[in-house]
């Protein structure tokens, strides 16, 4: 079977008992990885590092050329978005001056979880001021193309931001505490802020994949929304029943009234949201680490796809290469049978987990992967 054919099995009734192994994902791999071994790549992939009989200038990125040639054969794909927002800028409250962005951080500070400006509705109406949204439709069909063209032999899921992550990130902990507990004004217009902007880039992708045809083969749109610590959620059921639901109800009907498939990721232990999740119209999750229970899982919600699993706190970085193997066929005992399962790393690749642990992931996933 082809990557894609492999991965859109897993959620197809009819498809699902045609599969000759359990597919595998990747999110994707990080460049201290990537660096950290560059020289063994070029040595146990000689002549191929380049992967010259792919004709798509995408699969000559890193960004999947990496995976591919680890084994992987599917991965995170980005497009352009369509609503676009242009930075302000404001003074903090010890005086600073900064520029931020939709996602109230600092465009000129480096990482994911930095600390967020969205203080007031005074800000938060400057930036609604600021957005625009673009017309991209000729950009995502280009882009789209070389993802079909590449889907053979990697296949890319498409990735847009979702809400409750980027509220409190947008506000910064502290404040987001505050704001959420009281569900004051600033909290439920920073919630539409997002979903507005949720809502048309999922639109803007939904119009380019249509200009291509019935034939494109992408057709997963993965909604990114981290709700979960290790362990447990951020967020309560109920919260999120009340304040995130209806959203996600509202974005998931879009996207699988156009024939596509809604897929959720999240970080952290989501036991306890799963149901929400499945009540919201999501058919999967990405992530599933820090204390999930795969047994658990594929007990309770044996229609729901899970994508991921693969312990990268412990295992990976710090196993040996048969501990690797013995994880693997651990997942696939817990979750292999009903047909519902792609194994992944729960998260990113990242510098530290060494190379021979991730040829050893691969190699036992096809090992124990393969159905009779």
């Amino acid at each position: 079977m082809k990557a894609y054919e492999r991965y859109l099995a897993v959620y197809d009734e009819n498809q699902r008992s045609k599969l000759d192994r359990v597919p595998n994902f990747v999110q994707y791999i990080r460049s201290g990885f990537i660096q950290e071994h560059r020289a063994k790549l070029r040595t146990e992939f000689p002549g191929k590092f380049t992967i010259p009989n792919l004709h798509s200038i995408i699969a000559r990125t890193s960004r999947y050329r990496v995976p591919l040639l680890l084994g992987f054969e599917s991965i995170f794909a980005g497009a352009i978005p369509s609503a676009w927002v242009s930075p302000i800028r404001i003074k903090t409250e010890t005086g600073k001056k900064m520029l931020i962005g939709a996602s109230g951080q600092g465009t000129d500070i480096i990482g994911y979880y930095k600390e967020g400006h969205i203080q007031s509705i005074e800000i938060l109406d400057r930036l609604k001021n600021n957005m625009k949204i673009r017309s991209v439709k000729k950009g995502n069909r280009i882009l789209f193309k070389h993802y079909h063209k590449i889907s053979d032999v990697i296949y890319p899921i498409l990735q847009v931001e979702g809400i409750f992550d980027r509220v409190w990130r947008a506000m910064g902990m502290k404040q987001f505490s505050i704001h959420f507990r009281k569900k004051t004004k600033l909290y439920r217009e920073l919630v539409q802020f997002y979903v507005d902007i949720m809502m048309h880039n999922v639109q803007g992708m939904i119009d380019a994949l249509h200009s291509l045809g019935k034939d494109c083969k992408i057709k997963v749109i993965n909604l990114l929304d981290d709700v979960a610590f290790k362990g447990r959620p951020m967020i309560s059921p109920t919260r999120w029943e009340e304040d995130y639901l209806p959203h996600y109800k509202k974005v998931t009907s879009i996207i699988s009234d156009a024939g596509f498939i809604p897929q959720v990721h999240t970080d952290g232990d989501v036991t306890q949201l799963v149901p929400l999740f499945q009540e919201a119209g999501f058919l999967g999750l990405q992530g599933w680490e820090g204390g999930a229970d795969p047994v658990y899982i594929n007990e309770h919600f044996p229609n729901f796809v899970v994508v991921g699993f693969g312990d990268i706190s412990d295992v990976l970085p710090f196993g040996t290469t048969t501990e690797v193997e013995n994880h693997v066929k651990n997942l696939m005992d817990a979750l292999k049978q009903n047909r519902h399962f792609i194994i992944a790393p729960s998260s990113v690749l990242y510098k530290g987990i060494p190379l021979e642990n991730v040829t050893a992931f691969i190699r036992a996933t096809h090992k124990f992967g393969k159905y009779e």
